[in-house]
Order: C-alpha cells, then sequence, then structure tokens
C-alpha cells in the first residue's frame, strides 16, 4: 500500500501542487534579498518592537502552557475593540480562524469567494472537504453585491471578502459589503488584514448582524508576522462554536504577551502606519514615472502593478527583479490580473532600490 493512497482525491489533488513548493522557493530567495513579496510591514520601527518582544518574553515562563485560547490576548482585544470577550476569539494569525471556519461551518458544502483574491480561502475549503465557487470583481476592482448574492445556492454555507482585497490593494464599498451581509443568510467572513491602511473597518459593528465575522491581524499594521497572532469578531453563537473547534494552546504565550503590549502602545503603532501611508503615497508618485507599467491605487500596504510595455511579462520582470536582489509577487496567474505583480510598500531605501530595477527589468536588462 502507498501512503498516499489513505488520502482523499480531493485533498490529494489540492496538495499536490504544493507538497514543497513554497518551502523550497524561501530556501532560494537570494541571500540579503529585498523582500517586498510577504507584505510584510518593515516600516514598524525594529528597535521598538524589539523592546516589545523582550518585555513579552520576559514576562513568559517558557516551562508552562499559554493561557487556554489566547486567553491573555483576548481579554487585552475586547478592551481595545470595546466588545464583550464572548464576541472576540484570537487564533495563531487569522489564519486559524480561516482553518476553523472551512471545517466548522463549510465542512463539504461551498465557500464563495469574490476572485481575484487571497489563495488560501479555497485552500483551506479544500482541505475541509468543501468546494469554492467565484464571483469575479469588476473591471475597476470593486465588488458588485448582485453579482455575489445572484451566485448564492442552496450548497453555499460561508461567502469570504477580502477588503482591502489581495493583490488589487481595494477596500470594497462599504455600502455594498453590508448589502451582502443583510441580505444574504450565509456566514459573511469579511477579511480585514489590511485595513488599518484603509479608509474603514467593519469590526466595531460586526456583533450587530447575526451572520458576519470580521477578521482581523497583528502581522501588518503592528508589524508582527514572526509571532502568527490574528483575532476575529461577531455574534457570540459564531465565536462560541469556533472557540469549541479550536486547539486549547494554539497561540503562544509571548505572542500573547505581545498583543496586550502593542495595544497598550497603540499611539505609537498608529505613528508606523501613517508613516506606511505616507510611503505609499511616495511610492506610488515613482511608479507612475516608469515606462510601461501600470500602477494601480491601493488601500494596503503593497501596490499591484501591470506590466503593459512590449514583450515583457509580470513573470520576466519577477524574474529580473530576483535576479538582483529584489523578491517580488508574480500575480499573473490569477483571474484578470494578466501580466499583473505586486509589490510590498517598504522602507525608503528598499523603495528606491526597487523603482531604479524596475526601469532596468522593463528595459530588459538586470
Amino acid at each position: 500500500m502507498n501512503v498516499s493512497d489513505l488520502i482523499e482525491d480531493g485533498v490529494k489533488e489540492i496538495l499536490g501542487a504544493r507538497k514543497g513548493r513554497q518551502f523550497y522557493e524561501r530556501l532560494s530567495e537570494p541571500e540579503r534579498a529585498v523582500r517586498m513579496n510577504l507584505n510584510e510591514n518593515m516600516l514598524v520601527d525594529r528597535s521598538f518592537s524589539s523592546t516589545i518582544l523582550m518585555e513579552a518574553s520576559e514576562n513568559t515562563d517558557a516551562r508552562r502552557y499559554p493561557v487556554v485560547k489566547g486567553g491573555l490576548a483576548l481579554k487585552a482585544i475586547s478592551e481595545n475593540v470595546g466588545l464583550w470577550e464572548d464576541e472576540v476569539m484570537v487564533g495563531n494569525g487569522s489564519d486559524e480562524i480561516l482553518d476553523l471556519v472551512a471545517k466548522v461551518f463549510v465542512g463539504r458544502g461551498e465557500g464563495l469567494v469574490v476572485d481575484p483574491t487571497f489563495e488560501m480561502y479555497r485552500f483551506y475549503v479544500g482541505l475541509a472537504g468543501g468546494r469554492t465557487k467565484q464571483v469575479l470583481i469588476s473591471k475597476n476592482f470593486e465588488m458588485e453585491a448582485d453579482d455575489v448574492l445572484s451566485a448564492v445556492n442552496e450548497r453555499t454555507k460561508v461567502i469570504f471578502i477580502c477588503s482591502p482585497n489581495n493583490p488589487t490593494g481595494k477596500q470594497f464599498s462599504k455600502d455594498e459589503v453590508l448589502r451582502v451581509v443583510e441580505e444574504s443568510d450565509r456566514l459573511i467572513v469579511l477579511d480585514e488584514a489590511y485595513v488599518d491602511f484603509a479608509p474603514y473597518s467593519l469590526a466595531r459593528e460586526a456583533t450587530k448582524y447575526h451572520n458576519l465575522l470580521v477578521l482581523r491581524t497583528f502581522s501588518k499594521a503592528f508589524g508582527l508576522a514572526g509571532l502568527r497572532i490574528g483575532y476575529g469578531v461577531g455574534s457570540s453563537e459564531i465565536i462560541e462554536w469556533l472557540r469549541a473547534a479550536q486547539s486549547p494552546f494554539s497561540v503562544n504565550s509571548v505572542a500573547q504577551g505581545a498583543c496586550r503590549l502593542v495595544l497598550e502602545n497603540r499611539r505609537v503603532y498608529d505613528s508606523f502606519v501613517k508613516k506606511t501611508i505616507e510611503e505609499r503615497r511616495y511610492l506610488m508618485a515613482e511608479l507612475e514615472m516608469v515606462n510601461g507599467i501600470k500602477p494601480f491605487e491601493s488601500d494596503a500596504n503593497f501596490i499591484l502593478i501591470k506590466v503593459i510595455g512590449g514583450d515583457v511579462t509580470s513573470e520576466d520582470v519577477c524574474k529580473r527583479l530576483r535576479s538582483a536582489g529584489i523578491e517580488v509577487r508574480d500575480r499573473g496567474n490569477l483571474p484578470m490580473l494578466k501580466n499583473c505583480l505586486r509589490v510590498t510598500v517598504a522602507e525608503r531605501e528598499s523603495n528606491l532600490k526597487f523603482v531604479k530595477e524596475l526601469e532596468k527589468a522593463m528595459k530588459g536588462s538586470s
């Protein structure tokens, strides 16, 4: 017997294309590469972040298991957001909560995704044994509520909406999002990973609706990507079901402690967010002067760029940038995004290097 024979066909199909791929891609990144492909927030001051991490570590007894279900962070988040603790859950990154949503609510049903979007929605739904159905955004990267609502059928269990959307960077209209929530009887998962860089958030309004779960993360605005901590806000019934399926010790002690300290220093982190938005504006202005590309306005900490010059493709550009020591993300394989790539807004020195090498890449040099 081959061990792969024990894996269900649907799961095998999902994992087959991923086996080892991302691990080896990461290992093959050039030494000292300028990483502008993962939307990490390098504009959070490292020394300040290190101080937070040291204090969280000093207050942690690594011999003991962490507080169950992220309880230490949960208390800090609920106080900061202004909600009851039974309306908030903490996860090992918001990815853990997405995984739980797929297992608990989608199962072998269907998840509706607003494409092009974050690929992990499909991944978790597939692992849970379910299927995904796509609804495409409009040509100007907006979500049309009518299109989403008309795509719902008897198999649909959950509608996944990423706003601001990854990888387009566009935050969808608040009215359109709320129309989907109010006119659908399905669970709506609103992923607000990048919302700190955008005009509005629905986190504080989530509990007004019986079917809305808003996801947030500490990986982006707060620069804690390496600690893996995120949270969800929703009705106590939604939260109770998800918590029941959650591993008790999935959120480590240092991450929980850092979360509390970060929220105590919220004003400092607000200044880092402001700096990111200013740098995004600067990078956008620089990109608009590069021949052969079209950058799109963004509400996130990254910018989507379409390659429109000559015979050069987004794949070509990404390879040339990689040779120059700069990692960006090719998104040209996604629907509606032919010849598009995504670049993270970084610190000024990295942004300048990226623009310089991008100009070379568009001319065919490296």
